[in-house]
């Protein structure tokens, strides 16, 4: 949200709760994505206008490492946390988590300047070395196990839709490819369910792909249609549809 001003931001927090605009619209106007609208408009909603008078600030490795464990230890979501700390958009926190993954869990102050070859290659090399480590294997398997024991109960197991689902979001998450993160899903010792790489990328083009595009969304329709009709009667699209423009979702 760099290149907007501050009259671009007060702006589009007025568009967006008087003139109730959303984001859609305030994402074409202004140049930046949905999201972004968002997070300033809770950012604003949470610490006030005077946050956008914030000078740019240094943060110490020992205040990301505190807001990297919240997320990564404490299990809070990263979206909740940087509007707690103030950041100025939510991609600062989500950049130190990568960094520091990829710097074998430390956090790394950069210093300026462009980094030399050598530089590039010994960063190369490292990231290597801390993919291949046990201890980072071991985190991996952590994080696979609980993504997919989630998914299932004791009802039903996980559809293979479900599992290339959360494939996806480890891919993104760990920083890994697809084979490393079947090879650990797939692996003899688990007792969880497998998926072949043929039928992940089979999963992708099929016409069901729409669930895994829009995995949340889909969740968040299902969640309204039982609150409601634990209240009421069973919802309607339309009415169903009002409370998704309420929550600031631009669907139909």
């Amino acid at each position: 949200m760099s290149k907007l001003t501050k009259k671009d931001k007060l702006n589009i927090y007025k568009e967006w709760t008087i003139e109730n605009k959303r984001s859609t619209y305030l994402s074409k106007k202004y140049g930046i994505g949905s999201v972004s609208i968002k997070y300033l408009v809770s950012l604003i909603h949470r610490h006030g206008m005077d946050i956008l008078d914030k000078p740019h600030t240094y943060y110490s490795a020992q205040f990301k490492l505190e807001a990297i464990n919240r997320v990564l230890v404490n299990h809070e979501a990263a979206y909740s946390v940087s509007l707690e700390l103030g950041l100025k958009s939510q991609g600062m926190l989500i950049n130190w988590i990568r960094s520091y993954k990829e710097n074998g869990y430390n956090v790394v102050i950069k210093r300026k300047g462009r980094r030399t070859r050598e530089q590039r290659t010994r960063e190369i090399e490292e990231r290597k070395r801390r993919i291949a480590s046990p201890e980072f294997k071991a985190y991996c398997r952590e994080r696979i196990y609980k993504k997919i024991e989630c998914l299932g109960s004791k009802e039903k197991k996980p559809t293979k839709t479900e599992i290339a689902q959360a494939v996806r979001e480890l891919r993104l998450e760990l920083g890994l490819g697809v084979k490393t993160i079947l090879s650990i899903l797939n692996d003899l010792n688990n007792d969880l369910p497998g998926l072949s790489r043929s039928n992940y990328y089979d999963i992708l083009k099929r016409e069901d792909q729409d669930e895994i595009r829009h995995h949340s969304l889909i969740k968040r329709i299902k969640e309204i249609f039982f609150e409601l009709k634990d209240r009421y009667t069973a919802p309607g699209y339309r009415t169903i549809t009002d409370h998704l423009h309420s929550e600031g979702f631009i669907i139909n």
